[in-house]
């Protein structure tokens, strides 16, 4: 097969030359490739004394792209392997942030790349793709994670692997110009060094379609052509392998780090305000926690997110230059923004199709097909065991025993400004049934002394070490959601709190609310209440009540979770002891939870559940001005985000949901 060069003039003569019979006649080969392939499967595999894995990435290659049918060797890999709906990149959604996340399994703020181009003050530089200096990237390659282990690694270009501190065994110099070709034949030529000196790690990156999608927009024909190239060359590795007897012997994983879009063309009291309309402004303690793009002295202290279509630039001469008709960095949860995940070997699944997933999750994989130990990481164990054709066991979860009661008597009391205050007792005391829990704390994660208040419709759970709550858990029943509040009507738990919270600071810039939102009676103990600012207690608070009373009319009984968040420096990881023993809570995290299938009774979990998690900021002003239903929606998270900020852990009822089953709604982001 002919080099086809990286350069874009030639590319394009070449391509056009040949793309029409590469269409024809690719889908043929590639049937017949996998045919025979598949055939050899059981013989092969023992070829290798350790199964080789082979990553390639097609930078830029769009999850709606498939939908074009004009890659049918890169198509033909859904049936004979493992394929997702779709992958979600990290934020932002940008060619060196995200390969160095698929390579570490850390977020672009934990393994310090956190854009194509950033400063550090401790270095006093800009980072560039063409640094090789040390400092700059942080956390542990996979590369460097197989070589710990006694493998060796070889990389063919991507980004951090000419990092003088992180070198594989074996690397190339950066060179776009360099045949596609040539890259595959490399791949080949490692998998046939002897045993001694072989890699069992291999990855290889490919620069289209995204170049074209940069200088002709995603939508384009020469992004059509490139997408023809990508394929060819996809087809000509599988005949390679074929060629040499290697089909079947080696699991390999096609990624893309991220999708493009098209683009149409004091500082914050300037940007803020303008309704989403053509991007969003965040500060550093506002951005979405879903973003996990804090705790970096690398990112500045205003983030600009650009909604789809629009490009942002410092000063109008960059503007007038800018040529590009298509580019990414935007939100990663949106369509647009989506890449690929297929895989296809002896330790993978056979035609399946998995739900989509974020990229962090890639590392913990890519160490268990290579049998090595995984180094730490933002990404959950167990999360994509379901490429795997044999499905090992689980890791189980370290959580707790259920946390003993606080108090051996619940025994309420009035503070004593309180008037109008219904008894509670029957309804605290004498409970039909046992309201049974979903939730443990977590021994990684949770350092406090956690105690839990069993109501009858609801648990508290306090932290005896800090004196505060951590966390509400309860059914809403629409006949006790009230519409109005008692607002005179504070109550306590004896011997719980060393010190009561019927007296709050009279403050017209704060307010207090309750973690049981408009739950009768409920809401009026102490220990639920949260002083919040008073934009918040009146804007997007209400906006979530009134959510609550439509959410009962169309869904009958939900259950909830609701409690503070402490992020001061939002990294998306608890804060210390120390801050949060002296601190106020950074967020307020609230969930909705409902049956899809089956009506949620008082006293039980049902497993085809619907549950909607929020992250909300604890802030007197909303920057963007968002409308309540957008404003929750960009703050929408991950139960898993929960769970890091609280130390607890959710789903853990081992007869309603298998390990399996939790960590998918564990991990799970809606888009």
């Amino acid at each position: 097969m002919e080099q086809i060069s990286m350069n874009t003039k030639e590319r394009s003569g070449k391509v056009s030359e040949i793309a029409g019979n590469m269409v024809s006649s690719l889908f043929i080969i590639t049937t017949v490739i996998f045919v025979i392939s598949i055939a050899k499967l059981p013989g092969v595999v023992d070829a290798f004394a350790k199964t080789p894995l082979l990553i390639i990435s097609l930078d830029g290659f769009r999850n709606s792209y498939m939908e074009q049918n004009i890659t049918p060797a890169i198509d033909s890999l859904f049936y004979c392997g493992t394929h997702s709906k779709y992958m979600l990149p990290s934020f932002p959604s940008k060619t060196f942030p995200n390969h160095y996340t698929i390579a570490t399994g850390l977020y672009p703020a934990w393994h310090g790349i956190v854009d194509n181009r950033f400063y550090d003050e401790e270095l006093g530089a800009f980072f560039k793709k063409s640094t090789q200096k040390p400092g700059w990237y942080l956390g542990e390659p996979i590369w460097l994670t197989a070589q710990k282990a006694g493998l060796k690694s070889a990389v063919f270009f991507w980004p951090g692997s000419e990092n003088s501190e992180k070198l594989p065994n074996y690397w190339m110099k950066y060179d776009s110009s360099t045949p596609f070709t040539s890259r595959v034949d490399t791949i080949i030529k490692w998998l046939q060094l002897p045993e001694n000196e072989r890699p069992t790690l291999i990855q290889v990156y490919f620069e289209e379609p995204d170049l074209a999608g940069h200088k002709y927009g995603p939508h384009s024909q020469a992004v059509r052509t490139a997408l023809i190239l990508t394929d060819g060359i996809i087809n000509y590795l599988l005949r390679r392998l074929d060629d040499q007897g290697l089909m079947g012997c080696i699991n390999v994983i096609i990624v893309s780090d991220h999708d493009a879009d098209s683009i149409t063309s004091s500082i914050m009291t300037k940007l803020q305000c303008q309704h989403g309309n053509n991007y969003l402004m965040y500060g550093k303690d506002t951005v979405p926690i879903r973003f996990h793009y804090g705790g970096s002295s690398r990112i500045g202290d205003i983030i600009i997110s650009a909604r789809p279509e629009t490009s942002i630039f410092l000063t109008a001469e960059q503007n007038e230059s800018y040529t590009r008709l298509g580019d990414h960095g935007y939100d990663n949860r949106i369509d647009s923004m989506r890449a690929i995940f297929i895989a296809f070997g002896p330790d993978i699944g056979m035609n399946r199709v998995i739900d989509s997933f974020q990229n962090i999750e890639l590392y913990n994989l890519f160490a268990y097909l290579l049998r090595i130990d995984a180094a730490p990481n933002n990404g959950t164990d167990g999360a994509l065991f379901d490429v795997l054709r044999t499905l090992p066991t689980i890791p189980m979860t370290a959580v707790d025993h259920p946390p003993d009661q606080c108090t051996n008597m619940i025994n309420i009391k009035m503070c004593n400004f309180s008037h109008n205050c219904p008894v509670m007792d029957d309804i605290y005391q004498r409970c039909p049934m046992i309201f049974y829990s979903s939730i443990s704390a977590s021994k990684m994660h949770f350092t406090g002394e956690l105690c839990r208040i069993n109501l009858c419709d609801a648990i508290i759970y306090f932290d005896r070490k800090f004196q505060k709550t951590i966390m509400v858990e309860g059914i809403i029943r629409q006949s006790i959601w009230v519409q109005k509040t008692n607002e005179n009507c504070v109550t306590y738990i004896e011997n719980v709190m060393q010190i009561n919270l019927c007296e709050t600071p009279k403050n017209d810039s704060y307010s207090v609310i309750s973690l049981f939102g408009n739950l009768d009676r409920y809401n009026t103990l102490d220990l639920a209440r949260m002083i919040v600012p008073k934009a918040f207690s009146d804007g997007i608070w209400q906006y979530i009540l009134s959510t609550i009373t439509e959410y009962l009319t169309k869904y009958g009984n939900m259950r909830f979770f609701s409690g503070p968040i402490y992020d001061q420096n939002g990294d998306g990881v608890r804060d210390s002891d120390d801050q949060i023993r002296d601190g106020n809570p950074s967020h307020l995290f609230f969930v909705f939870m409902w049956c899809a299938n089956s009506a949620l009774t008082d006293y039980t979990l049902c497993k085809d559940i619907i549950f909607h998690p929020y992250i909300l900021p604890l802030k007197d002003s909303n920057l963007n001005c968002l409308d309540p239903p957008e404003y929750l929606h960009d703050n929408a998270v991950r139960m898993r985000d929960i769970e890091l900020l609280t130390g607890m852990e959710f789903f853990t009822d081992r007869s309603v949901w298998s390990n399996y089953e939790a960590i998918k709604l564990r991990t799970m982001l809606r888009t």
